[in-house]
Parts: structure tokens; sequence; C-alpha cells
């Protein structure tokens, strides 16, 4: 089993499923449910917009910028809330990834999360933590962001209760798959078309 399949199977199992429901595969026969697929034009909208282009790299940049600046507002405005909101929002959208997105700007997503962190006091601090261990951002990260040692970011977790097993995240492994695949310039249609001949599925009859 490939990376390709392990990315499909991982990423558009629930989605390819959908696909099978609607009648658009064989299984070892003929469907069972309608006449196949694209019977109908909701379920050909549907494949429109799942083969949709995604963001270009530049337009990730300049949304994460974006997001950053309006973050750095908030926080000379000293709303907590926001800045939080905006963390993650940052987070989901892979800013924090210096791998993905480039190391200027996780770095200034860092610092985005250690101004907040100055300004907070204990309770605003342990939500900090829970909301980064939520998105599975990795301890490390979160020591370099906070410019602290490990033993100090551990005795906040322990204060804060969390439970911070270090890990790597299933979705944050979804999330790599995908991007990768993308860059290799395969579409939703194509990891699905792997998936299901991985699985036995003759994906000719669709």
């Amino acid at each position: 089993m490939n990376l390709a399949n392990i990315g499909a199977l991982i990423m558009h199992q629930p989605r390819c499923i959908a696909a099978s429901a609607m009648g658009g595969f064989k299984i070892n026969g003929p469907p069972r449910i309608g006449k196949g697929p694209m019977s109908n034009e909701k379920e050909l909208e549907s494949s429109t917009e799942a083969s949709l282009p995604q963001p270009t790299q530049a337009g990730r940049i300049e949304q994460c910028q974006e997001a950053i600046k309006e973050a750095r507002r908030c926080l000379e405005n000293n709303d907590k809330d926001c800045v939080t909101k905006l963390i993650e929002e940052l987070v989901r959208s892979q800013c924090h990834d210096g791998r993905l997105i480039g190391k200027k700007i996780a770095n200034r997503v860092r610092g985005v999360i250690h101004g907040l962190w100055l300004v907070s006091d204990d309770e605003c601090r342990c939500e900090l933590l829970r909301m980064l261990k939520s998105l599975d951002v990795s301890k490390k990260w979160v020591v370099k962001a906070l410019s602290m040692y490990t033993k100090m970011l551990n005795k906040w977790i322990a204060k804060c209760g969390i439970d911070w097993e270090y890990k790597m995240a299933r979705n944050n492994i979804v999330r790599q798959l995908e991007d990768l695949l993308r860059r290799l310039g395969w579409s939703e249609v194509r990891m699905c078309e792997e998936l299901w001949q991985f699985v036995g599925v003759d994906v000719d009859e669709f």
C-alpha cells in the first residue's frame, strides 16, 4: 500500500462512500440504488463543487497575512477573545506550519500567540493551551512559540489539568497527505478512484 493509497483511504473514505451510496460504483454487481452517477442536476453540481480548484500558495499566504494583521490589531486593542478566535483560524488554515506555508509566516503566528500569552492571566493561558492541544499543535511548536523550556510548558500543562501526550494527530497526517497529493496534481476524483480500486471496487463502471 503506497503513500497515495494511504492518503486516499484516510482522506476521502466518507466522501467516496457517499458517492458509492448513490449507486455510482459497481461492487460485484449492478448498483442497487438509482441509475448510476450524475443521474440528476444535484449530483452534477456536487461533482462540480468537488472539482473546484484549491487556493494557490500565494493566495494562502495572503490569507494568513491578513489574519495575522487582524490578530495584531486585536492585541493592540486588548481584545483577547478576538485574538483567540483568529489564532484558531490561523492554525486551522495551517498558517502555523512552516513546512507548508513558509517559516516567515509561521514565526508571525508564533508571535501572535506569544503576545496573547504575555497579556493573559492564568485562566486565559490555560484556555489557550487547551485550544492549541485540541487543534493538534505539537508541544515542540508551542514551546518555541511561547519562548520557554519544555519543562516549564509541562508545568503549565499540569497546572491546567491538560492531558497532552506527544503524538502526531491523525488529522494532521491527513492534511499533510492531502496537500502533498494536490501538489502532485491529484484531483479529488483521482483520489477516490485510487481508494475504490484499493478496496476492490470496479471504478470502470462509474
